[in-house]
C-alpha cells in the first residue's frame, strides 16, 4: 500500500479520530512518524501531510509541536523533532495493536497473487473493504468464506476420492446407501453437505491436520455468531485476530 492508504487504514481504525481536538491529532501524528512512516525526525510539514491526507483542515501545527517539545513530548535537533521515550512508549501501548491491521490488510492483498482463481479473488477484495472501514462482522463472515472456498477446492483438486471415500466412514449413520453424499463440483458441498460436516470429513481423512481443524471449528462458530442478529459486537482488534489465525493456519496451508 502507499503512505497514503497506510496513514487512511490505520486512521480508520482509531476510535473517536474525527471528534479529537488539534493537540490530541498533533499528538498521534506525531508519534505515527516514528511508527508508521518510520522517520527518525520529522518537520512540521510532515504532521500536515497527515491533515492533507485525511481532508482534515490543520490548526497552528508549529505552536502545537513547540508546546509538546516544552511539555517533555518530543525532542529537536539540527534534524528536526522526534519522539521522547516515554511519549513513544506510551502511544505504543495505546495505539501499537493497530500495526497488525496493516499487516492483516497487506496479507489479505498478498493473497490474491497466490489465489488466482477469479472467485476467491472477488472475495479477498471484498473483505480488504470490510477491514478497511472497521467493519467486523462483515469482514468475519467474508474471510471465512475465503477459507471454507479454498478448502473446499483443495479438496476438488487434490484429495476428491479419499473425502468422497470418507464420508460413509465419518458419518455412518446419517444418510443411507441411496442418498449418500458424492462430492463431484463446489456445488455439492453446500447442497449435500453442512460446512461442519465437511470440516470433519476432511479431519477424518487426513486432509487437514488436527490443528487446522481446530481453528477450522473455532472460527466456524465465531463466523456463526458474527452472521446472526445479536448484541454481539465484533470488534477490529478481533476481527484482525481472527484473520490472521485463519488465514496463516488454514488457506495459506493448504497449497491449490
Amino acid at each position: 500500500m502507499s503512505a497514503e492508504e497506510d496513514l487512511k487504514a490505520f486512521v480508520a481504525g482509531v476510535n473517536g479520530f474525527a471528534n479529537m481536538g488539534h493537540a490530541d491529532k498533533v499528538r498521534l501524528f506525531a508519534w505515527l512518524q516514528h511508527f508508521l512512516r518510520k522517520k527518525s525526525r520529522f518537520t512540521t510539514g510532515d504532521i500536515n501531510w497527515c491533515y492533507s491526507t485525511l481532508s482534515y483542515r490543520p490548526g497552528n501545527t508549529s505552536q502545537y509541536l513547540k508546546n509538546m517539545e516544552n511539555a517533555g513530548d518530543l525532542l529537536r535537533d539540527a534534524g528536526g523533532y522526534y519522539c521522547e521515550g516515554k511519549f513513544l512508549a506510551k502511544y505504543n501501548e495505546l495505539y501499537g495493536e493497530h500495526d497488525i491491521t496493516l499487516n492483516v490488510r497487506q496479507m489479505v492483498k498478498d493473497l490474491v497473487n497466490l489465489l488466482p482463481d477469479l472467485a476467491e479473488q472477488d472475495i479477498l477484495k471484498e473483505a480488504l473493504i470490510c477491514l478497511r472501514h472497521d467493519a467486523g462482522r462483515a469482514a468475519v463472515i467474508m474471510v471465512w468464506n475465503i477459507a471454507f472456498y479454498h478448502l473446499c477446492q483443495y479438496i476438488l483438486k487434490n484429495k476428491l476420492k479419499e473425502f468422497n471415500n470418507r464420508i460413509p466412514i465419518r458419518f455412518s449413520g446419517k444418510w443411507d446407501a441411496s442418498d449418500m453424499p458424492l462430492i463431484k463440483k463446489y456445488e455439492d458441498f453446500g447442497d449435500e453437505m453442512k460446512e461442519s460436516e465437511v470440516i470433519e470429513v476432511a479431519n477424518s481423512a487426513g486432509i487437514i491436520t488436527g490443528d487446522m481443524h481446530k481453528v477450522y471449528i473455532e472460527k466456524l462458530g465465531k463466523r456463526n455468531s458474527a452472521a446472526h442478529p445479536s448484541t454481539i459486537h465484533v470488534t477490529q482488534v478481533q476481527a484482525e485476530g481472527f484473520i490472521d489465525d485463519l488465514i496463516r493456519n488454514t488457506v495459506l496451508r493448504l497449497k491449490i
